[in-house]
């Protein structure tokens, strides 16, 4: 498990795997942050990002700048690239600007989506959705989350939409995560994101905007209700 004062690679001992993309490697790195198998305020040098996955330093370099552009790590003086640290102001406005981008997404993939994606998406957010909250297995609950979030993104087939969400997203899955923990949240959530599918397979886009904006509504009152918790 990474801490605030160990690289990436000290932190974790997972054995090195050959990555010779760097999308590959960023995916990789991009999916530890949200996870938080890196910590917030954890280094990420770059000698040692090379090391671990095998590639250049000119790769690991790359990689880098790509997520200080996507704003999930920063250039701290005499620390070098950090993860950035949850900051629950910046979440909060976050999810407000998420909220639009999710009414977008839902009109556009209504408005693409052939019945056997409602099928997919039925089967996502069934009984197994449910189990793994039951399970404890929060991680599983949330990458449903994520899974059901990314194909509405797929749905909506626009590239820039898709681009714009994926940073959103990035941002607030640590949030996402710990959101789920809270009292009596993740249960109020799974029968909203029932409910918006629901009004989606109906063609209801009304009744689906409604949904969207009381599943952000209820995360932003949540985050400043147990802000202090979050952090």
């Amino acid at each position: 498990m990474a801490t605030r004062d160990k690289p990436v690679d000290s932190a974790d001992p997972a054995p090195k795997r050959p990555m010779v993309s760097t999308q590959a490697v960023l995916r990789d790195v991009r999916a530890r942050i949200a996870s938080q198998s890196v910590l917030p305020g954890s280094r990420l040098p770059e000698e040692d990002l090379a090391q671990h996955y095998g590639i250049t330093r000119a790769k690991a370099r790359e990689v880098l700048a790509t997520l200080e552009d996507r704003g999930l790590i920063e250039r701290v003086p005499n620390k070098g690239a950090v993860v950035v640290p949850v900051d629950m102001e910046t979440t909060y406005r976050l999810y407000e600007v998420r909220e639009s981008l999710d009414s977008l997404t839902v009109r556009l993939a209504m408005q693409h989506a052939r019945p056997e994606d409602w099928v997919e998406l039925q089967e996502w957010l069934g009984p197994p959705f449910e189990q793994s909250l039951r399970d404890g297995d929060i991680e599983a609950h949330v990458n449903t989350i994520m899974r059901f979030r990314d194909r509405l993104a797929e749905l909506a087939a626009n590239p820039v939409l898709s681009d714009l969400i994926e940073r959103i997203y990035e941002r607030t899955r640590v949030t996402m995560r710990r959101v789920a923990l809270l009292p009596g949240r993740a249960d109020t959530g799974i029968l909203q994101y029932r409910d918006l599918l629901a009004a989606m397979v109906a063609g209801d886009y009304d009744r689906a905007e409604r949904c969207v904006r009381a599943l952000n509504q209820g995360a932003r009152d949540s985050i400043q209700r147990y802000k202090d918790y979050l952090i």
